[in-house]
């Protein structure tokens, strides 16, 4: 498998496609040769002139993605016959990687719409930056490494749609119980008959956040991208995530690729 379609959520509000979730979008699909369908919507839909600010961010990431040599399709509305959740997600589901951020500053927010994509589309979902400039860090990740089904996906998602061709895999002690069976030898002779050039390092969690750590350990490392599960259910409707996911999102200081 490889990466032939992306999509991207970027919300009128704080969508560019000089930086952040945009741009890292259209740098991944110029570098594997995929299509780009960019979702962008007003979340405020309280202030008036919001569809105008979208088909001007539109307009923005599709001159963009033309001036990359990028196939381009932007989508500025949807039916109201269901919420604007239910739209992303029935649109995202088509696409091999769902690119978006996480801004918290709203009631409904980017940050919401993640969330639900990661719960719901049953795709691999890429959390990028506001910040953060086009490029994924080529071919080499730091790998959230617990030997869960959910990290096992998200490295499988990695491998098969970012050509992947070494990683580091990261373990973080002190956070919660792991399994007996995280052996480094065993990691690093299965990786390479996959073709991954591999090494395993252990780190204290120490006072940090499990989010701040696997993050801090990924950039020491030199690691642009962090892959990891995303742990949680649903209940009613109302997202209830595991410390890591959740302080993830809260905390996000580099593009993470989120599978469960």
């Amino acid at each position: 498998m490889s990466l032939r379609s992306i999509f991207l959520f970027a919300p009128a509000e704080t969508g560019s496609a000089q930086a952040g979730p945009s741009a890292l979008a259209i740098d991944l699909a110029r570098n594997h040769g995929a299509t780009l369908t960019a979702f962008v919507v007003p979340l405020d839909v309280t202030t008036p002139g919001r569809d105008t600010d979208a088909a001007a961010v539109a307009q923005g990431i599709a001159e963009a993605a033309r001036t990359a040599g990028v196939d381009c399709q932007t989508v500025t509305s949807h039916s109201h016959a269901m919420t604007v959740h239910e739209a992303i997600c029935q649109q995202a589901r088509l696409h091999d990687l769902i690119v978006t951020g996480t801004d918290d500053s709203s009631m409904l927010s980017e940050r919401n719409i993640a969330e639900h994509l990661l719960f719901e589309s049953g795709r691999p979902v890429l959390l990028v930056p506001q910040s953060h400039g086009a490029g994924a860090g080529g071919s080499q990740a730091a790998v959230a490494w617990d030997s869960t089904a959910a990290a096992a996906r998200a490295l499988g998602d990695a491998v098969a749609l970012l050509d992947l061709d070494a990683a580091d895999f990261l373990t973080i002690s002190g956070e919660k119980d792991l399994p007996a069976d995280l052996a480094e030898s065993l990691l690093v002779t299965t990786s390479a008959r996959r073709g991954l050039t591999a090494r395993h390092s252990v780190a204290e969690l120490g006072s940090r956040s499990i989010a701040a750590a696997l993050q801090d350990e990924a950039h020491a490392r030199g690691a642009a991208l962090l892959v990891m599960g995303g742990f949680g259910h649903s209940n009613l409707r109302r997202w209830v995530l595991g410390s890591a996911t959740s302080d993830l999102f809260a905390g996000l200081t580099m593009p993470v690729l989120l599978s469960r």
